[in-house]
């Protein structure tokens, strides 16, 4: 025996021992205490005899009738076709008329009023058979004495309402079931269509994704290309002026009739020269020469051309917030005076409108 097998033996174990089952022992218990019924003990013989009926009854149904150990008031269980249902009996009162016993003093206001009538047990039964929901009674019907049929003829009509109360149950538990399958088949429907959608929106997006870093690969290469190509140009034309402007200094140096002036030129016309050299992307393993021509161009030499696109996934970039530029404060007292600033200091290349291949 597994331990869930086990576990389940237990369950039924302690369930049974804390019911009476036996028959015998439940009509013994009813008769030692019936206070759970309102009845007289001039009926206690025919309760008995009724709730040995139905016992009969369900014992041929494959049923039975008990009664819990745990409750105070002894009160049968009736179980049928896998439901069980409680018992109830009760003895109708009658109305007679109501025959003082002394006419002794009265006391109190409400013993000056003599009542006209009172109530009787009647020796006629009433039968409750009630199933419980929750905490409180979800069904019950009732059956009682009649002039012309006695509880115990009606104990068939007992039992054919218990049955079409389980059918009933059955009917609404199968109802429940399908219901609840064809929801749980609908959402499994529907998740398989938010996956076919977002799958699809996925490829799409790929699809996209690809031909934009396609045609931005294209573009980025080009632009980097234009853009190592544009700067040893500068730099070419840059170390070019250089070398005429030292040769002038030298020129300069020789005409000099000043020696330290001319040495003064001549080692600024050698400084300006290493400059050149420096610069000159013409000299081995400088400028173009150093770069691969094929080069794969990087994320961020891609991004401009990628319209959000992620450089390296099929997805957008989210956009940075944007916040106001602080206000700065300008250092230079002349700015807005003249056209120019004071001190710019001096920069390789000419100045001016932009190059062709930084436009």
């Amino acid at each position: 025996m597994t331990g869930e097998d086990e576990t389940e033996w237990n369950r039924i174990r302690l369930a049974r021992s804390r019911v009476i089952t036996d028959v015998e022992d439940v009509i013994a218990a009813v008769s030692a205490d019936h206070s759970a019924f309102e009845i007289s003990e001039e009926v206690l013989p025919r309760v008995l005899s009724l709730l040995r009926l139905l016992a009969e009854e369900a014992l041929a149904r494959h049923g039975e009738i008990a009664v819990s150990k745990k409750r105070r008031q002894p009160r049968p269980l009736l179980t049928v076709h896998g439901r069980t249902y409680e018992v109830g009996l009760r003895e109708r009162q009658k109305p007679v008329r109501y025959v003082p016993k002394q006419p002794g003093r009265r006391t109190y206001d409400w013993q000056r009023v003599t009542p006209a009538q009172k109530f009787e047990p009647s020796g006629e039964l009433e039968l409750l058979v009630s199933q419980q929901s929750g905490y409180s009674y979800g069904w019950k019907k009732e059956w009682a004495d009649t002039a012309k049929k006695p509880l115990e003829e009606q104990i068939g009509s007992v039992f054919r309402a218990l049955k079409a109360r389980a059918e009933e149950q059955e009917r609404a538990r199968l109802e429940r079931e399908a219901e609840q399958q064809r929801l749980r088949e609908e959402r499994e429907r529907q998740e398989a269509e938010r996956r076919r959608l977002e799958a699809e929106r996925e490829e799409r997006e790929r699809r996209e994704w690809e031909a934009t870093v396609s045609v931005a690969s294209i573009k980025a290469v080009h632009a980097v290309r234009a853009e190592h190509f544009g700067t040893a140009l500068e730099r070419w034309q840059a170390a070019g002026e250089i070398r005429t402007f030292c040769a002038a200094l030298d020129e300069a140096a020789a005409a000099s009739e000043d020696s330290l002036e001319a040495e003064r030129l001549r080692e600024w016309s050698t400084w300006g020269k290493t400059e050149a050299d420096r610069l000159d992307p013409t000299l081995s393993g400088k400028g173009l020469a150093s770069l691969n021509f094929d080069a794969e161009p990087t994320g961020d030499q891609l991004r401009p051309f990628l319209d959000g696109w992620h450089p390296h996934r099929p997805e957008k970039e989210k956009k940075p917030a944007t916040q106001p530029a602080p206000t700065k404060v300008d250092p230079d007292p002349w700015r807005g005076l003249i056209d120019a600033r004071q001190d710019q200091g001096w920069r390789y290349g000419r100045q001016g409108r932009a190059q062709w291949w930084r436009r």
